[in-house]
């Protein structure tokens, strides 16, 4: 008799890890396919993370989410009898996956087998803290710092003070016209935009990074909404 094949672990990463990393494709019918992240062949993953978008055919035989951890986000998608598994699933949901790794035309997304809502935002601070003690923070930041020349590097800490503070005010100030303008179908961005008197290009890097740290989502197309 043949031996069973052995199922495989289901890690706890950050989805940057897999969308940065590359992916393997060994020879062999029951080798499975996998990204290497530290030192873990990771070919079925468990992720917390947000749901900020949503995709159904017509027929309702395709459905596609994109998952966002805060570090970067990632497609899970499912076919024909196993779009159940998605379907009650919306925008602004947290939720738990178990999902296998695969990839197309050079992008990495998830295939899902078990996914969950959980009740409270909180799983996902839980989580990061988690995956930040195993692997380290991980930001989009990152990329830059990496690119950044040396000298570049040693700015004065009281520039990179100035910087964060002004940063953090203006996030505070669109996270405080959202919360106050929202009449429970979520704020415009335009609206928004007017409100905290900033110029268009700031007012939307704000609303990029709120969306992917999970502070806000867009509850229907151009209005945003905090996740209480």
């Amino acid at each position: 008799m043949a031996e069973a094949q052995i199922r495989q672990t289901a890690y706890k990463v950050w989805i940057s890890d897999l969308t940065n990393g590359e992916y393997i494709n060994p020879e062999g019918e029951w080798t499975p396919s996998y990204v290497t992240v530290k030192d873990k062949k990771v070919s079925r993953v468990n992720i917390v993370a947000n749901i900020i978008s949503k995709y159904k055919n017509e027929d309702s035989t395709y459905i596609s989410l994109t998952l966002d951890d805060g570090s970067e986000n990632i497609q899970i998608k499912a076919w024909n009898e196993d779009t159940k598994i998605l379907e009650d699933i919306e925008i602004g949901d947290v939720v738990l996956t178990v999902a296998r790794v695969k990839q197309y035309n050079n992008q990495i997304y998830l295939v899902s087998e078990i996914m969950k809502k959980l009740d409270k935002p909180e799983w996902i601070t839980l989580r990061k803290k988690e995956l930040m003690k195993e692997y380290g923070e991980r930001k989009q930041q990152e990329i830059t710092v990496q690119e950044t020349s040396q000298e570049q590097q040693q700015t004065p800490t009281i520039e990179e003070e100035v910087i964060e503070d002004g940063s953090t005010n203006e996030r505070q100030k669109l996270l405080n016209v959202i919360e106050k303008s929202d009449s429970g179908e979520g704020v415009e961005i335009t609206q928004i935009a007017i409100e905290v008197n900033l110029d268009e290009q700031t007012t939307n890097n704000l609303i990029q990074e709120l969306l992917k740290e999970g502070e806000i989502f867009e509850i229907k197309p151009g209005r945003i909404k905090l996740i209480e």
